[in-house]
């Protein structure tokens, strides 16, 4: 099995920790968890600034990096809300010759904030949560290597379905590799990837037996990197991608 990085991102309270530990107990190998939640306490949360998460983060990497050159497999759990953040891991998987993939959890922030009610020791601010859900930069609407493998609402999706897809990732995860450069403006690749979630809903409403095959978000990402690299229209995509995904009928 290919060593590698998995990068949990979501909301607080969300339901990242219940599935790294989920993730953990499933897998036949051991897997380290590095949880930011480790260096922050009550007190943290009191007077949180976005800028106080550079510390923590500065430590968590470390730790990652840690494990990474050791031979450890890891599960970065933490909000990773922006993209920088996970380019950092990336960056990290890319230096050790690690797989890479990201999960990202889409609880929505209305469950987030219930389930933070119902946290002891660490309760996050409403403030906090609210405002990380401002400043969420979304999975791969910039860029391809940033798309996630999954999405995962802890509230509605069955756990153990969800355990098996992530195990079909870590068997068939190969080493990163350096994203090559594309060649549209972040603007033009934003419509592409907006335009193929559209292709990708429609799909599915036409073929819902498909809805929960992993196969349908990958065949999008591949779509959407040829189709940045060759400057395809975001006209052009349709045909690509339906073309793609109709294979799977």
């Amino acid at each position: 099995m290919t060593q590698f990085i998995l990068v949990l991102c979501g909301l607080p309270s969300s339901g990242k920790s219940t599935l790294a530990n989920a993730i953990q107990k499933a897998m036949s190998h051991h897997i380290e968890i590095v949880r930011t939640d480790e260096w922050r306490d009550s007190s943290y949360y009191s007077d949180w600034q976005p800028e106080k998460e550079g510390i923590i983060r500065k430590m968590a990497l470390t730790r990652v990096k840690e494990l990474v050159k050791n031979g450890k497999s890891v599960i970065h759990d933490d909000t990773n809300y922006y993209t920088s953040m996970r380019h950092e891991l990336l960056e990290i998987a890319l230096e050790n010759g690690c797989g890479f993939f990201i999960i990202h959890v889409t609880t929505p922030m209305i469950t987030a904030l219930k389930w933070n009610k119902e946290r002891l020791d660490t309760r996050v601010p409403d403030s906090v949560i609210e405002n990380i859900s401002e400043r969420f930069d979304d999975p791969g609407r910039r860029y391809v290597w940033d798309n996630s493998e999954l999405e995962v609402d802890m509230e509605m999706d069955d756990l153990s379905s969800v355990l098996q897809i992530i195990k079909e990732i870590i068997d068939d995860i190969e080493p990163a590799t350096r994203p090559r450069p594309r060649l549209v403006t972040s603007t033009e690749f934003e419509r592409l990837d907006v335009e193929s979630r559209l292709i990708v809903s429609e799909f599915l409403d036409k073929y819902p037996e498909l809805r929960g095959n992993r196969e349908v978000s990958v065949i999008r990402r591949d779509v959407l990197r040829i189709a940045s690299e060759r400057r395809v229209p975001v006209k052009g995509i349709r045909k690509l991608l339906w073309t793609a995904l109709s294979r799977l009928q």
